[in-house]
């Protein structure tokens, strides 16, 4: 990461001090049940514009009673032990509490993404600052264009109901996404009038990575017909996420969990009915051992199911394997073939 800053003129930034868009999100924290006065606040701080934003306006506004910080060094960047000392010294100038959690790349399982690693481990150490600093919520700085974005992927990779969602306000854990409706650029124009500084990821401009070929390529060509295409997307989403308890209402009363344990297995019937998704297969999979199936797991189970194939197979990963049996779906380990005994003189090497 880089230092980036846009030089403001002194008058512009006295009138920016209070950011314009703060008024319209205390009735969309208060319609989702949010009020961080009096509360303890955990804030995660990756030192980009975003998290610092996010810091800036609860330390400046006095939104809370107390704040306290968290920072993830995944340590998969050259800079990365620079932004955790960019993180450390604002927090330090600004006297607030900072939990540093660095973790060690080379611990990741090899069948593993670096994503779904670094998210993992992410939320973990959440809690734990979280459980050090006894707060009430942990506030990340996700904005409107990652839930555009969100969106956007998902539809590319396949998904269902439940994804089009897009991120939720809150989660467990105490997870709260306070910033949601706001737009990246307000957050970096306010940041600037301040003159705060924050770090640029690098590999943010990296168009190999899904996201930004989304961002960088496939939005701003959308955005030239669309004007209004980020403010309908992320309406669509917040329609979709009230809808989501109907949905669940509707999918644990037609899929019930107790059949499933009853019948040792997912009823390869409602699989084959038509009216299955990615959604609901994320909520049935996890009952027979499957806890994050991957997209091209969920689209092989549609794909076979929907052709009435006997015999449905689909494997998960390498020990695990789906497989169709006396009208179930269920989970079977793969059998490892025996290992040949070793020869006197030969030596065991760990894999």
């Amino acid at each position: 990461m880089a230092i980036a800053q846009r030089h403001v003129h002194p008058e512009e930034r006295k009138r920016k001090l209070t950011p314009r868009w703060l008024e319209s999100l205390r009735p969309y924290w208060a319609g989702n049940g949010f009020d961080p006065r009096n509360k303890t606040l955990l804030l995660a701080v990756s030192g980009g514009c975003d998290s610092i934003a996010l810091l800036e306006l609860f330390h400046r506004k006095k939104l809370s009673s107390k704040l306290t910080a968290v920072h993830v060094n995944h340590r998969l960047r050259p800079d990365a032990d620079s932004d955790q000392e960019f993180v450390e010294h604002v927090c330090r100038e600004r006297n607030i509490p900072l939990e540093v959690e660095v973790l060690d790349p080379v611990s990741r399982p090899a069948r593993q993404s670096l994503e779904m690693w670094g998210r993992e481990h992410r939320y973990t150490a959440f809690a734990h600052a979280r459980k050090k600093f006894n707060a009430d919520f942990v506030l990340t700085a996700h904005h409107r264009d990652d839930v555009v974005e969100t969106f956007c992927l998902r539809i590319w990779r396949g998904t269902g109901f439940s994804g089009l969602a897009g991120i939720p306000f809150q989660r467990a854990g105490g997870i709260v996404r306070p910033l949601l409706p706001i737009r990246k650029t307000d957050l970096a124009e306010w940041l600037s009038s301040l003159g705060t500084t924050w770090r640029e990821d690098g590999s943010n401009t990296d168009e190999s990575i899904p996201r930004n070929w989304v961002r960088h390529q496939l939005l701003p060509e959308w955005r030239k017909k669309e004007s209004d295409l980020d403010e309908r997307i992320f309406r669509l989403t917040q329609d979709i996420s009230g809808l989501q308890p109907s949905w669940h209402h509707w999918s644990n009363a037609t899929y019930p969990v107790d059949e499933v344990i009853s019948r040792g297995g997912i009823p390869m019937e409602w699989l084959r009915d038509g009216e299955t998704d990615a959604s609901l297969l994320r909520r049935l999979l996890p009952l027979i051992g499957i806890e994050k199936p991957s997209p091209e797991v969920l689209a092989e189970i549609d794909r076979q199911a929907q052709e009435q194939s006997q015999g449905l197979k689909v494997r998960v990963d390498e020990a695990r394997v789906l497989c169709e049996k006396n009208g179930v779906l269920v989970s079977l380990r793969i059998t490892q073939p025996a290992k040949r005994t070793l020869g006197q003189g030969s030596k065991r090497i760990k894999v």
